[in-house]
């Protein structure tokens, strides 16, 4: 008795024409056809049912079905309740738009629901209420209800579920229908046991973790699940043809936790996205009250007065406003009517007088500072009627040869890219559970409205983003080296204040460089020596004291000096990080920024010829590479003018805990011909010194 679709010959569908034919001996005088056939839906497994008796047989399709616009339109993460057709309605309200909100027509029973409910995990489920329905007719929906969830790109399934996808999609408050002959005694919310699975509405088998969130029946004391928390229901339990009493679940859940089941479970649902940005905590009654009363019209539902509520909904707070201060802050000369008419337009509750106490609707989640509410002023006024105000002081150009910040970095990127480094963008974002793994301190400042949980937080160092980028790299390709580098924000803390600051971070991995004298550098001797390639070219000389630093390895880690002053850091991850991110040994530096500046002098190249000595020490594999550098600066002498590390080495001939640091070292008087004895000196009191360490010598 279902209508349907029909494409008659002579029809053009998406570059097919219709025509007579004859399949099987039968003659197809035309072809029925799917929502995405007519371009009306995204589903193309089923054909474009009408409800029976709807329409006459014949009826032209641009009737049963005309044509309307659809907006596609992009919400911004802080705007969850833009996610539902009421969120955008009042902001069209506030630009003056008139606003009928639905009426919601209920008629309830005092029938006791016949289930019960608890919540194990109030924090996973801050607000969780159940509605009873019963007397249910279980059928197709009717075309106008049809029409939305197609334009909205789902698909119709029967009255009952439409009616929880159309309520979501008006208040952006998801919810779900368990037929009532499964869910035993009541409903219970908690987390997931060892070994429990689960098949959702997809019809795969799902082995749950411990830390999913779950909807369960039970039975006494035993329980047994019938849908994942704010992402899918069971299968078991979904709403089918003989359905006949209902279990009405709308929810507030944690949308951290949300983000991580759906994550792990590979499930990105409509629920899910909206639960992950989080929902009105005062909306779930609304809501339910709502569906109730749909299908009581669609359904034929019988509705029990009472709901079952768990957990006490937090509403929001008053904001200070002074229409003074927004004018301030913008610019603007906004009349104070004006600005308190498009706050209560958009829901707000204005008591008071200066400063005003507003009340932001339950919704509006982003809406905690008086700053907020300025934004929603300008935003709804226009930002292209904040007037552009050029200053009247143009401070005079400064031509006294000092770079300005903005110079100074450009010229830090040219000098590194010059190097062979190449410059990479990370997100100022990292995630607050990775601190532990990169060995650091929880950072101190965490977003109210994250992109997602992976970005909950501001990064304070630069070096993590850059080892997570490599991973990711390394994954998709396997590069003989990469040398990479990144000037960006890092954010600390200073009493209950902010610290930003610019920090430059470089990363070295892979097979090192091949040198003009068949030398190899690699490693740490390769990083430590760009990075010093890099400062003299700034005119600035570098030390490198041992130091332990917790994310880098115990025996490879030291104090970055730049020009006497201690500026960050330089060695080889730690074991444990390599390990936990499967990455093979790693160097990295990281300098806090600006480094000092030094004007340039001009010298004349020395006069007097150099003496080279190459040197090679055996000393433990947890010596720090400081503590040697600065025994031999010690104890060469004031004739010693540079060193450089160009060799460190592990394997045979060496002993197991043994490594090999190769120097060259550079001697020269600044005013006359250094004599060779005075070398050989130098040299012998080096020997001493090292010997004294009990530290060999190679070669």
């Amino acid at each position: 008795g279902i209508g349907v679709a029909l494409a008659l010959p002579g029809t053009e569908v998406r570059g097919l024409a219709i025509r007579e034919r004859t399949i099987q001996g039968v003659v197809s005088h035309g072809m029925a056809l799917s929502p995405k056939e007519l371009g009306v839906g995204e589903y193309g497994g089923g054909l474009l049912e009408f409800p029976p008796d709807t329409l006459p047989p014949g009826t032209p399709l641009a009737e049963a079905w005309p044509e309307e616009e659809v907006l596609d339109i992009e919400v911004t993460p802080n705007r969850p309740d833009a996610l539902g057709i009421l969120g955008l309605a009042f902001d069209l309200h506030a630009l003056g738009y008139s606003l009928i909100l639905p009426e919601v027509r209920l008629e309830t029973e005092s029938v006791p629901p016949p289930f019960g409910l608890k919540v194990e995990d109030p924090q996973g489920a801050p607000h969780f209420t159940l509605s009873y329905a019963f007397n249910l007719k279980v059928g197709p929906s009717p075309i106008w209800l049809q029409r939305v969830l197609f334009a909205c790109g789902m698909r119709p399934i029967s009255n009952v579920v439409d009616v929880t996808n159309y309520v979501m999609l008006e208040r952006a408050q998801p919810m779900h229908a368990f037929d009532l002959r499964f869910v035993g005694e009541g409903i219970l919310v908690r987390r997931a046991k060892p070994g429990e699975k689960l098949v959702t509405l997809d019809g795969v088998e799902r082995e749950l973790h411990l830390e999913d969130l779950v909807i369960a029946g039970y039975r006494g004391e035993e329980s047994f699940p019938i849908g994942l928390a704010g992402v899918m229901g069971g299968a078991e339990s979904e709403v089918r043809e003989d359905t006949r009493a209902i279990a009405l679940e709308v929810a507030q859940f944690d949308p951290v936790s949300i983000r991580k089941t759906a994550r792990r479970h590979g499930l990105r649902t409509e629920a899910s996205y909206r639960f992950e940005r989080g929902v009105d905590p005062l909306g779930q009654v609304p809501a339910a009250q709502r569906a109730l009363s749909l299908l009581q019209t669609l359904a034929g539902a019988r509705v029990a007065e009472t709901i079952l509520e768990e957990g006490t909904p937090q509403a929001q707070r008053p904001i200070p406003f002074r229409p003074a201060y927004a004018n301030q802050l913008l610019g603007t000369q906004y009349p104070e009517e004006v600005q308190l008419a498009i706050l209560r337009r958009l829901g707000c509750r204005v008591e008071g007088e200066g400063p005003y106490r507003v009340t932001p609707p339950s919704r509006r989640l982003d809406l905690e500072l008086e700053e907020d509410l300025v934004e929603e002023i300008a935003r709804i006024q226009g930002y292209e009627s904040i007037p552009l105000d050029l200053p009247a002081f143009f401070p005079a150009p400064d031509n006294r040869g000092v770079e300005r910040p903005y110079q100074r970095e450009r010229r830090l990127r040219e000098l590194l890219s010059g190097l062979g480094f190449q410059e990479v963008y990370t997100y100022s974002y990292m995630d607050p559970e990775e601190a532990s793994l990169f060995r650091l301190p929880p950072p101190p400042w965490r977003l109210k409205n994250p992109l997602s949980p992976e970005k909950a937080a501001l990064r304070t160092h630069l070096f993590p983003g850059l080892l997570r980028l490599l991973k990711e790299n390394l994954a998709l390709d396997r590069p003989e080296r990469a040398l990479l580098f990144e000037v960006g924000r890092v954010f600390g803390k200073e009493g209950a204040w902010v610290r930003e600051e610019t920090h430059l971070a470089g990363l070295l991995f892979g097979e090192g460089l091949g040198l003009p004298h068949g030398e190899k550098l690699s490693g740490y001797p390769l990083l430590k020596g760009l990075l010093e390639a890099f400062l003299n070219r700034l005119g600035l000389d570098l030390r490198v004291e041992a130091h332990p630093y917790p994310f880098l390895h115990p025996g490879i880690s030291g104090k970055v000096r730049v020009a006497g002053e201690e500026k960050g850091f330089l060695g080889q991850v730690h074991p444990e990080i390599l390990k936990a991110l499967e990455l093979p040994p790693v160097y990295i530096f990281e300098l806090h920024l600006p480094l000092p500046e030094k004007p340039f002098r001009f010298q004349d190249p020395s006069r007097y010829p150099l003496a080279l000595r190459d040197l090679a020490v055996v000393v433990p594999e947890a010596t720090p590479y400081g503590e040697v550098e600065a025994l031999l600066r010690q104890a060469a002498g004031p004739y010693l003018e540079s060193l450089r590390l160009f060799d460190l080495y592990q394997g045979p001939p060496l002993r197991v805990g043994e490594k090999s640091l190769a120097f060259h070292l550079r001697f020269r008087h600044p005013e006359r011909t250094l004599k060779d004895e005075e070398v050989e000196e130098a040299m012998a009191r080096l020997l001493t010194a090292l010997r004294s360490r009990g530290w060999d010598i190679r070669g």
